[in-house]
C-alpha cells in the first residue's frame, strides 16, 4: 500500500483547470450561468448606483448644488423639493433590487457548484471502478474516500464561493471604478495604485495556500486511511486490545493534519489585513490629494463625496476578493487531485479488434509457460496447466505458491508477463474483458455482499434476472429457506459486507449469485475453508450442484475437500511441482503426500 502522498500529482496550471471545468461541466449549464451573470451585473449596477446617489443627494440636501447645475437624473430625483421623499425611496428601491439580484445570482451559482461537484464525483467513481486491480491495491481506500468527500467539498467551495465570487466582486469593482472615473479621473489614477500591490500580495499568499492545501489533503487522506483501517480491523482491535495503539496512531495523524490546518488558516487570515494595508495607504493618498484639489477649487464637494463613497464601497469587493482568492486557490488544488483520479486510465483494456469469447468446447483452459511477478517479487514462473472442459481441477500447495495469482491472471485482473492463457483455444488477451469475465463465475473464501437487498446481491450474478430466477438460484444454493425466514425475506438488506448474516449464509448467497450467472467456467477460491462443519456440509452440497457440467478450478487448503478432483496441480514457489489425481500423487510420496498427511480441518469461525 502506498502512502497517501503517493497520490500527489503535478499541479496543472489554473487556466487549464478552469478551462476543463468550463468544457466538461459548465457547458450544459450555460442558461443557468448566463442568468447568474445577468443578475450579478444587476447587483453591481445597484452598488454603483448607491455610490453615485451620494453626490447629488448630498449636494441638494446641504445646499451645495443648485437646481441649475444638477444633471438630468438628479433634477428628476431631487429637484423642486422632491428629495425629502425621493431619496429614501431611491435607497430602498436600490437595496431591494440589489437583494433580489444577490439571491438569484448566488442561488444559481451554488446550484452550479453542487452540480459540478456531483458530476465530478460521478466521473471519479466511474474511473475508480474501471481501474486495474493493481492500481486499486496500490492506494488505500481511505485516500479515495478523501478524494470523494474532502477534495470535492473544497472544489465546490472554489466554484460557488471562490471563482464565482471573484466574478461578482470584479463586476462590482468595475462598476464602482466607473463611478470614480465619472466623479474625478485624477483621483481614480491614485486609487488604482493599490491594485498591483494587492495582486502581488495575493499571488504570494495564494502560492503558499496551494502548497499548504496540498499537504493538508495528503494528511486528510492519511487520516481517512486510519479510520478505514480501524473500522475494517475492528474485530482484531477488540480481540487484541489495540484500542490505545490505534488511537495513538490516529492522534499522531490528527496532530500533523492540525498543524497544516492552522498554517492554512493563518495564510487565509492574512489576506484581508494585507489588502487593508495597501488600501489604507492608497485611501490616505486619495484623501490628501482630494483635500488639496478642494482647497484650490478644483474639486467640488459633490464630486468628492461621490468619489469617496464609491471608493469606500470598492474596498469591500477588494477585501472579499482577497478572501475568495484563498478559497479558490484551495479548491483549484483539490480540483487538480480530482481530475488526476478521473484521468487515470486502466492498463488492462480490450485489445484493438478484440472479439467476444466464444465458449464452443465447454470451457477448456490452458496456461502455457505463464510467468508473472508482483513488482520485483516473482509469483508464478513457467506455469503449464491444462484443464479439460467439464472437469474439476484443484490447485493446492503452501501459502504464497501462486494459486490465487493464477485466478487473477485468468480473470485478467493482472496481465501475464510471459506465456499465454487460452479458453477453448482463444488467447484471453484477444477477447473482450466483458465476455471473458461473463464466462467465469467466482466464489471466494470471504464472500463479498453489498448493503443492498439479498435479492439484489444475488441478481448481481446476472443483472436483469427475474425474481423467479433469483429464487430458483437461491434454492439451488440451499439459501431459500433461511432467506424467507428473514424479516423482509428477499428484500432484507445484507448490511455492510453482509454482516447481518452468518458466514455460511453469506457463502450460500454468493453461491446463488454464481448459480444465477450460469457461466461455463467456475472458480472456487477456498470457498468452504472458513465454515463450521454443518455450514460446510450445506455449502458443499450447493457447490456440488453448481459444479455440475462446468469446468471448475478449485483452490483448497483442505486437501480432503478436493481428493475427488479429476486432476490436482501442486504448486510450490510459483512452479508446478507435481500433477496427477489423488491416488497418483499419494503414490509419488512427494509434496502432496506430505501436505495430505498433515491436512486437518481448520477451526470454524461460526455459522
Amino acid at each position: 500500500m502506498l502512502h497517501p502522498a503517493a497520490m500527489s500529482e503535478p499541479s496543472a496550471p489554473t487556466s487549464q483547470i478552469l478551462r476543463r471545468i468550463a468544457r466538461d461541466y459548465l457547458r450544459d449549464q450555460r442558461g443557468t450561468l448566463i442568468l447568474a451573470i445577468a443578475f450579478m451585473a444587476l447587483y453591481a449596477i445597484c452598488t454603483a448606483a448607491l455610490a453615485w446617489l451620494l453626490g447629488p443627494a448630498t449636494g441638494v440636501l446641504f445646499g451645495h448644488q443648485s437646481a441649475a447645475t444638477q444633471t438630468g437624473t438628479a433634477k428628476m430625483l431631487f429637484g423642486e423639493g422632491r428629495a425629502i421623499w425621493s431619496l429614501p425611496l431611491s435607497v430602498v428601491a436600490i437595496l431591494w433590487i440589489r437583494a433580489v439580484a444577490y439571491y438569484v445570482q448566488q442561488s444559481r451559482l451554488d446550484s452550479i457548484g453542487e452540480r459540478v461537484v456531483t458530476f465530478c464525483q460521478r466521473d471519479m467513481f466511474h474511473a475508480l471502478v474501471r481501474r486495474d486491480l493493481a492500481a486499486l491495491n496500490a492506494v488505500h481506500s481511505g485516500t479515495f474516500v478523501s478524494n470523494f468527500l474532502y477534495d470535492a467539498t473544497l472544489m465546490r467551495d472554489a466554484i460557488s464561493r471562490g471563482v464565482a465570487a471573484v466574478a461578482l466582486e470584479l463586476v462590482q469593482l468595475i462598476a464602482l471604478i466607473a463611478v470614480m472615473i465619472y466623479a474625478d479621473w485624477q483621483l481614480m489614477v491614485i486609487g488604482i495604485l493599490a491594485v498591483p500591490g494587492v495582486a502581488w500580495a495575493m499571488g504570494k499568499i495564494g502560492g503558499s495556500i496551494k502548497r499548504t492545501t496540498q499537504r493538508n489533503m495528503e494528511q486528510t487522506g492519511s487520516l481517512s486511511t486510519a479510520i478505514a483501517e480501524a473500522l475494517d480491523g475492528r474485530r482484531v482491535i477488540k480481540a487484541y486490545g489495540l484500542e490505545a495503539h490505534v488511537s495513538k496512531a490516529a492522534d499522531a495523524r490528527l496532530s500533523e493534519r492540525l498543524k497544516h490546518l492552522v498554517k492554512l488558516a493563518r495564510r487565509r487570515a492574512s489576506a484581508v489585513p494585507v489588502t487593508d494595508i495597501f488600501s489604507g495607504l492608497v485611501s490616505a493618498g486619495v484623501i490628501y490629494y482630494a483635500l488639496y484639489q478642494t482647497a484650490h477649487g478644483e474639486v467640488s464637494a459633490d464630486q468628492f463625496i461621490t468619489f469617496m463613497g464609491a471608493m469606500l464601497l470598492a474596498l469591500q469587493p477588494i477585501r472579499n476578493l482577497s478572501q475568495v482568492f484563498t478559497i479558490a486557490s484551495s479548491g483549484l488544488t483539490a480540483a487538480n487531485r480530482v481530475f488526476a483520479v478521473i484521468d487515470a486510465k486502466p492498463e488492462i483494456v480490450d485489445a484493438q479488434g478484440a472479439k467476444d469469447l466464444a465458449v464452443t468446447q465447454g470451457g477448456a483452459v490452458r496456461f502455457e509457460n505463464v510467468s508473472f511477478a508482483y513488482a520485483e517479487t516473482p509469483a508464478v514462473r513457467g506455469i503449464d496447466l491444462e484443464i479439460a472442459p467439464g472437469s474439476k481441477v484443484a490447485l493446492v500447495g503452501p501459502s504464497g505458491s501462486g494459486k490465487t495469482t493464477l485466478f487473477n491472471l485468468l480473470l485478467r485482473f493482472y496481465e501475464a508477463q510471459a506465456g499465454r492463457i487460452t479458453i477453448d483455444g482463444q488467447d484471453i488477451r484477444g477477447v473482450t474483458l466483458q465476455s471473458l469475465r461473463g464466462a467465469i463465475a467466482l466464489v471466494t473464501q470471504e464472500p463479498i455482499l453489498f448493503d443492498e437487498s439479498i435479492a439484489t446481491n444475488i441478481a448481481m450474478g446476472r443483472p436483469g434476472a427475474t425474481r423467479a430466477e433469483i429464487e430458483q438460484a437461491a434454492k439451488d444454493a440451499a439459501a431459500h429457506e433461511f432467506i424467507t425466514a428473514l424479516p423482509q425475506g428477499y428484500d432484507t438488506k445484507a448490511g455492510e459486507g453482509g454482516l447481518k448474516l452468518s458466514g455460511g449464509q453469506r457463502q450460500r448467497i454468493a453461491i446463488a449469485r454464481a448459480m444465477l450467472r450460469n457461466a461455463p467456467i467456475l472458480l472456487l477460491d477456498e470457498a468452504t475453508s472458513a465454515l463450521d462443519t454443518e455450514s460446510e456440509r450445506q455449502v458443499q452440497e450447493a457447490l456440488t450442484r453448481l459444479m455440475k457440467n462446468r469446468t471448475t478450478i478449485v483452490i483448497a487448503h483442505r486437501l480432503s475437500t478436493v481428493a475427488d478432483a479429476d486432476k490436482l496441480y501442486v504448486l510450490d514457489q510459483g512452479r508446478v511441482a507435481e500433477a496427477g489425481n489423488h491416488a497418483e500423487l499419494l503414490a509419488l510420496n512427494g509434496l502432496y503426500a506430505r501436505l495430505y498427511q498433515h491436512d486437518e480441518p481448520l477451526p470454524a469461525e461460526g455459522a
